[in-house]
């Protein structure tokens, strides 16, 4: 183990626990030296969170009901972008996996309880302790004050049944985000050590249609997100892009927001919206890499920049559309939903054409 390494896990190991004046100071220094550890001479190769030697990373990209008509084209679009994005960035295809309600291009299988069980299963026997692990969910989620419920097509599969199935996987390097309503109610049970738990709202009570997963997506592909310029995008830097954009969202409707995100990093709080040396969470996000800039970004075109840009234009004034729904006459309603509906199926077929000549 390099000096820098050891030196990191000493850090994590020796975090201090507690809520006193005197344990918040201790905090803060720890933190402080943290971050000293992590810029003063960490590359990425030699972090607490890098990848170890002939290690891999393994990721899964789960897409569940559609829901309304409207919010499946979202879930789609998103679920689609984020596949894109870790296969861009080099995920294997034998490593990258995407289940979803409906099948098309690039989806490994149907998004129901047997196949989603039996590729965790598949993979428990697959990765090994120092390999990565990505969890991604999109869709729809909900709370019924005991269990969190992730919609699929047949049985749901609770935040307890997905916990047994993640608990077999010996990664020690995992990233779990859940970008679902309700998905605060999953935290909890998910978070464990050299785990990254994200979670798209603050409690299984804030249960309205997520925006979270699309700003989270947009993340990845805007290097404005990389906010220490290293070519290279964190969980944590992804996570404070999408939220501030969240907030952007609703504040432009002028609109009380319905989601708020949470981060969980050290495997035993209850996460926060904005991590901090204060509070003690985020140094693992911050160390640990989704996807690397430099190359792998130049496929981003400034007509494939402008065309996401039309998208989210689109995307929004759908969700405003639907806001509106219960004061419109709903032929009025209809005709401007499937104008919106339309102009949105255009511009995403153009990317798709974009993305396959750039393949």
């Amino acid at each position: 183990m390099g000096l820098a390494k050891a030196m990191a896990h000493d850090l994590m190991e020796n975090f201090p626990r507690g809520g006193t004046r005197n344990r918040n100071r201790k905090r803060l220094r720890w933190w402080s030296v943290c971050w000293l550890v992590l810029v003063a001479g960490f590359h990425p190769e030699t972090s607490i969170a890098a990848p170890q030697a002939g290690s891999f990373t393994y990721a899964v990209v789960v897409t569940g009901l559609d829901g309304d008509p409207e919010y499946g084209k979202l879930i789609q679009a998103w679920s689609k972008d984020l596949y894109s994005l870790l296969k861009r960035d080099g995920i294997a295809q034998d490593r990258l996996f995407w289940l979803a309600a409906n099948r098309q291009e690039g989806v490994y299988a149907e998004s129901r309880r047997e196949q989603i069980t039996q590729l965790l299963g598949n993979l428990a026997t697959r990765i090994r302790p120092q390999d990565g692990f990505q969890l991604f969910l999109i869709g729809h989620g909900s709370y019924d004050g005991y269990d969190y419920r992730f919609h699929i097509p047949g049985s749901d599969l609770t935040a307890s049944q997905w916990n047994e199935m993640l608990g077999r996987i010996r990664a020690e390097r995992q990233i779990i985000v859940n970008m679902t309503s309700s998905s605060g109610a999953s935290l909890t049970p998910w978070r464990q050590k050299g785990r990254v738990v994200i979670t798209s709202t603050t409690s299984g009570r804030e249960r309205n249609f997520s925006v979270f997963p699309r700003y989270f997506t947009e993340a990845l592909q805007n290097p404005a997100s990389d906010a220490d310029k290293n070519q290279a995008i964190s969980v944590l830097e992804a996570f404070q892009y999408a939220s501030r954009e969240v907030t952007r969202y609703y504040e432009s409707l002028k609109r009380l927001a319905t989601e708020h995100a949470l981060l969980e990093d050290v495997g035993e709080g209850e996460g926060v919206r904005e991590p901090n040396p204060n509070n003690g969470q985020g140094l693992l996000a911050s160390a640990t890499i989704l996807r690397h800039l430099g190359d792998s970004a130049a496929v981003e075109t400034p007509d494939t920049r402008e065309l996401r840009a039309k998208r989210r234009q689109l995307e929004e004034a759908i969700e405003q559309l639907k806001y509106r729904k219960a004061s419109m006459n709903t032929a009025v309603y209809q005709q401007q939903l499937e104008k919106l509906l339309l102009d949105l199926a255009r511009i995403q077929q153009r990317l798709d054409e974009m993305e396959e000549t750039q393949n």
